[in-house]
């Protein structure tokens, strides 16, 4: 870190430079931090290019508008310096158009080594809010100036332990809430998906919707709000049972090894340390995602037949809901694709295990159709189930089988999954070539058939193989009506 200040105040003599917000606050708190923070008293841009080229370093603009700008480093332990021009005629004004009084901070770059002494606060309650631990807003101002500085709030106490929000931010954040929709909506998911990467994201979430700017984010929540509580089981209704599904989840995710004792490592391995899917975006923060709205298309589907609710498709019209939602805020084709999956097959495993005898063909066709979402969708239906537990409409022993029949199915899940690979005898092609069948979705179907037999250990060669698909020709014809000159073809054919 020295060396790298050294360089930079080597070709800083024409400048005002001021180390500002979050680094110079890091500093004090003596936090470990990533980035620099800059600002110049003139021509910013002249200023990072000649910085960039000293460190041979990458320059990109952040905004043109206000001159910030950002160079990326390789070879440093920070990552990145931002620079920017002074927004006011001096340091001091600059500092009052910040958001919160602990980031009112700055000093000159060139007193770094004794930075201490040297420290401007430009708010007298800044100390004060260091020593207290509180994020409390600059001026009345700080959110209509910029509204993203709402949902920051939230997540500078999320990855700040300990930290609080002063009741008068709170405050300002009830009274701007609807703002929120006029940010960038790539940065509002950027960080509302960092807030969710937290281990009490669903306490910070509360928070949020008590001042209503989960709503204002998701306009969505507030029609789930409104369904009509008599047609659930929770007092609160279908948003109390989604928030709980959430917060279920979100316990699971914490309790790895307490809920799936022969499987926490690969789940560990799944959830937490596998590559993110797009920016800040994990398996574990789009799983809580989707929980909060697995059931958001309940409204639409609500009906009554025989003497019951019943929300029959609320799976497909959830997913097609949700996509659009990430839509509107420039999610990545990934974060969609698998948060959909999930909320359409999210009634999948309760089907599965509900009568507790689940065959191995059943299960073989589960990990077929779900794939690497397997987890997924294992750990968001017991949470599903786990949010009814206070309420108990599922009894103790009702509840019990089904995180046996859960768990057994994750053990079972690893196990195929870190087996050596079976043989593979036959493929498309072969079927196709031997009995004279055409493309089509039968083709898959027959391979199911010679894969769970396989799996059954009732198929051991390539003959095995051809006989079985040779045995399941008939039933093939009748259900995707394939002609009969094509069938006696096949059937012809297949005489081995």
């Amino acid at each position: 870190m020295n060396e790298l200040i050294k360089k930079i105040n080597s070709i800083s003599k024409d400048y005002d430079v001021y180390a500002v917000g979050g680094f110079a606050r890091d500093l004090l708190l003596k936090l470990k931090h990533k980035d620099i923070d800059l600002v110049v008293n003139n021509d910013a841009l002249k200023y990072a290019k000649k910085v960039a080229a000293a460190l041979k370093a990458k320059l990109i603009t952040l905004d043109e508008d206000t001159e910030t700008y950002r160079i990326i480093l390789k070879d440093y332990k920070i990552s990145n310096i931002d620079i920017a021009l002074f927004n006011g005629k001096t340091i001091e004004e600059d500092l009052q158009s910040r958001d919160f009084t602990i980031n009112a901070i700055a000093f000159k770059l060139k007193y770094f080594e004794n930075f201490r002494k040297h420290i401007i606060f430009s708010n007298k309650n800044t100390l004060v809010d260091l020593k207290s631990k509180t994020f409390d807003v600059i001026s009345e101002k700080t959110f209509k100036i910029d509204p993203l500085r709402m949902l920051r709030a939230f997540r500078f106490i999320s990855e700040f332990i300990g930290f609080n929000l002063s009741n008068k931010t709170l405050l300002k954040i009830k009274q701007n809430a609807k703002l929120i929709k006029s940010a960038v909506p790539e940065r509002i998911k950027n960080e509302f998906f960092r807030i969710l990467s937290a281990q009490n994201s669903s306490e910070l979430l509360k928070t949020m919707d008590a001042c209503g700017l989960l709503s204002g984010i998701f306009p969505e929540i507030e029609k789930m709000k409104k369904a009509k509580k008599k047609y659930y089981y929770h007092p609160g209704g279908l948003f109390e049972h989604s928030f709980e599904t959430l917060e279920f989840t979100e316990n699971i995710l914490i309790n790895l090894k307490t809920y799936f004792p022969e499987s926490f490592i690969e789940l560990q391995e799944h959830f937490y340390n596998g590559e993110s899917l797009s920016e800040n975006v994990t398996r574990a923060s789009l799983l809580k995602f989707t929980a909060l709205f697995h059931d958001n298309a309940k409204p639409e589907t609500a009906k009554f037949e025989n003497g019951k609710m019943r929300f029959f498709e609320h799976e497909d019209f959830g997913a097609n809901k949700l996509r659009r939602i990430m839509h509107s805020l420039k999610f990545g084709k990934r974060d969609i694709e698998t948060a959909t999956f999930l909320v359409r097959h999210h009634m999948r495993p309760s089907t599965l295990t509900r009568n507790n005898i689940v065959t191995k063909k059943a299960v073989l066709k589960f990990f077929r159709d779900i794939g690497d979402s397997t987890p997924d969708l294992i750990v968001l239906s017991m949470s599903d189930w786990h949010s009814y537990k206070r309420l108990k409409v599922f009894s103790s022993k009702e509840l019990k089988l089904q995180k046996k029949s859960v768990r057994d199915l994750i053990k079972k899940y690893y196990e195929l999954k870190n087996t050596k690979p079976l043989p593979k005898f036959i493929d498309g092609n072969i079927i196709m070539r031997e009995f004279r069948l055409k493309p089509g979705p039968w083709i898959g179907e027959l391979l199911n058939f010679v894969n769970e037999a396989q799996f059954d250990g009732k198929v051991l060669s390539k003959s095995d193989a051809l006989k079985l698909v040779l045995s399941k020709l008939t039933h093939i014809k009748k259900k995707y009506k394939i002609c009969d000159e094509m069938f006696k073809q096949a059937i012809f054919a297949g005489v081995v």
